[in-house]
């Protein structure tokens, strides 16, 4: 009879007891120098992204796109949004802290992507001394961005006459056209405006990174990437790999330039006795016997 009654609650408690929770996920997707053609575009990577990580956590997945760097960081902040993409460049200039790469996001195949100087009726980078050049927006240190990790340091801080940030790279070029700016730096292999040229080829850089803030576990990471593996994209981010912060590393640490010093040389020196006494006398004074008597 006992027996019988424990079995029993043992079974209500198993009818009784709540299911498992399932884990809802919002990825974030700040990237402003991916040259998504649209808004649309970007809405909609974001959405399938969300679905599909959801999914594989056994949840629910939504996207959310940000424009600005500002909106981005307070989202993470508040915890908003744990999983997301990125792009390299903003989080090597500081932005958003407290991530975890989980996964690179691929283009064509290639999670490195070259960058560009491209302007209007200029043709060398010595004409555009003292013009106004564009670049997506990394955060606030877009200047740097320019100058030290795309230019390595070769030409001054004051050489352009502004470097100014625009929301993407679709906006900034469209100001290019439009005669808004006299350059800008831009991801290689985008569609120019009329009457833009490339005029200087760039260093190849990580692209967006799929990263993981807040409480999220090592297990859950390992899920989270594994199924970003299988994700199908579009011709912007088309999937993502494996990867590490190795990658943003590299970036950050060219955002200050090393100090520059001229060649120095030490010459052997072998001194010869015989010439430091040539030509000289050498005598010792003697001090009188009495000078030590106490």
């Amino acid at each position: 009879m006992r027996t019988a009654l424990v079995a029993l609650l043992v079974a209500l408690g198993a009818v009784a007891a709540p299911p498992a929770r399932a884990d809802n996920v919002t990825v974030g997707l700040f990237a402003p120098s991916e040259p998504f053609p649209s808004t649309a575009a970007r809405v909609e990577l974001a959405k399938r992204l969300g679905e599909h990580l959801g999914s594989a956590v056994g949840g629910t997945g939504v996207g959310r796109v940000f424009a600005r760097a500002g909106d981005f960081s307070s989202a993470v902040k508040k915890g908003e949004v744990t999983i997301a993409v990125v792009d390299a460049t903003y989080l090597a200039g500081g932005g958003a802290a407290g991530f975890t790469v989980i996964a690179a996001a691929t283009r064509g195949g290639d999670a490195m992507h070259g960058w560009q100087l491209v302007a209007r009726g200029s043709e060398t980078i010595a004409q555009l001394k003292g013009k106004r050049v564009l670049v997506p927006s990394v955060g606030g240190r877009e200047s740097e961005f320019v100058l030290n990790v795309l230019l390595g340091g070769e030409v001054g801080k004051d050489f352009f006459g502004k470097v100014e940030s625009a929301p993407d790279t679709a906006s900034t070029l469209a100001a290019l056209g439009l005669g808004k700016a006299d350059a800008a730096v831009v991801p290689a292999a985008v569609d120019l405006p009329a009457g833009v040229t490339t005029v200087l080829a760039l260093p190849q850089l990580s692209g967006p990174v799929l990263v993981a803030y807040g409480a999220v576990s090592p297990s859950q990471r390992q899920q989270l990437a594994a199924a970003a593996a299988t994700f199908k994209g579009d011709a912007t981010i088309t999937g993502f790999r494996g990867g590490d912060g190795d990658a943003v590393r590299s970036i950050a640490r060219r955002f200050s330039v090393p100090v520059k010093r001229g060649p120095h040389a030490v010459p052997t020196v072998r001194v010869l006795v015989g010439d430091l006494v040539e030509g000289r006398t050498f005598s010792i004074e003697r001090t009188p016997a009495t000078a030590f008597a106490r």
